[in-house]
């Protein structure tokens, strides 16, 4: 049956929406590029793509990709397989950071329905209202090639939920370790502390039944006087820090002891306030012990 005007025109408009969407994301890659790169390096699945390139050079290319995927779709030329080109950018997109982003599943499904516009476009090209009605001649209803690109353009985007579900549970499972895991920290005020501290640390490690996490020596009062250059207890520091332990001195002890920040050890780090900082780390949820 002949398409009425209205229908011929509905290719027109599907087309030109579709494509601003790969317009502005190719647009947004290329001129906001760091914003994309630390999207992806917070994605749950970003480092699949660790050994493919650099994260900024892969935003760069799919930028590229996307723009000129974009402005081909828009004008109707090669349509086929520019539709085809934009479906293989945006599967691994989809993939990597749109499946179990923080943002919700609008993301994901957005890019899912914009794999059906693809598809749709592969199979049917442009027809009304493009540079293929006018430039290209009608090429025969069959042709290997393009069923064979059919054919791979159907799998893809058919196999796209099942990969989606197995990246779902892959998280899911990265999450439930993640969250057997504790991190601990542990406020000394003398600093005969440091060696119970440390023992503690290397009693709990990681691959104990503790599955300990960060481990916090945080030092406030005399004890900060422990962590002075060549105090007695700096090989016990040392070992502490072999164990994982990062040590923290209160700043406000540091005066109290008029405590020059210069000289401590090489790796502590000076807080303000040791005891404010010890409620953040239990907001955090770390689990929290004073000497």
């Amino acid at each position: 049956m002949e398409n009425t005007p209205l229908q011929k025109l509905s290719y027109l408009v599907l087309r030109v929406m579709g494509s601003l969407i790969f317009i502005m994301a190719g647009f947004n890659h290329l001129f906001q590029t760091q914003d994309a790169v630390a999207k992806l390096q917070k994605a749950p699945f970003g480092h699949l793509t660790a050994g493919l390139a650099s994260p900024e050079t892969l935003i760069i290319l799919s930028g590229v990709g996307l723009l000129l995927g974009g402005v081909l779709l828009l004008l109707g030329f090669m349509t086929r397989w520019t539709a085809l080109a934009l479906a293989l950018i945006l599967i691994p997109i989809t993939l990597t950071v749109q499946v179990n982003s923080p943002q919700g599943s609008g993301p994901l499904f957005k890019n899912i329905a914009l794999l059906g516009m693809l598809f749709f476009f592969f199979v049917n090209g442009s027809r009304y209202f493009s540079l293929d009605q006018f430039l290209q001649p009608k090429l025969p209803n069959k042709m290997n090639l393009f069923n064979t690109g059919k054919l791979v353009a159907f799998f893809a985007i058919a196999l796209l939920p099942f990969l989606s579900s197995c990246a779902t549970v892959e998280s899911a499972t990265q999450a439930s370790s993640k969250a057997a895991t504790k991190n601990y920290a542990v406020l000394i005020s003398q600093p005969n502390h440091v060696k119970a501290a440390v023992h503690t640390a290397q009693t709990m490690t990681p691959g104990s039944s503790y599955k300990r996490g960060t481990f916090v020596v945080m030092a406030c009062a005399k004890s900060v006087e422990a962590f002075v250059e060549g105090s007695d207890l700096a090989s016990e520091i040392e070992k502490g820090r072999a164990a994982g332990v990062q040590y923290k001195v209160c700043g406000m002890s540091l005066k109290q002891f008029n405590i020059d920040p210069a000289t401590l050890v090489e790796g502590v780090t000076v807080i303000p306030n040791g005891l404010t900082y010890m409620f953040d780390l239990q907001n955090q949820g770390y689990t929290t012990v004073e000497l």
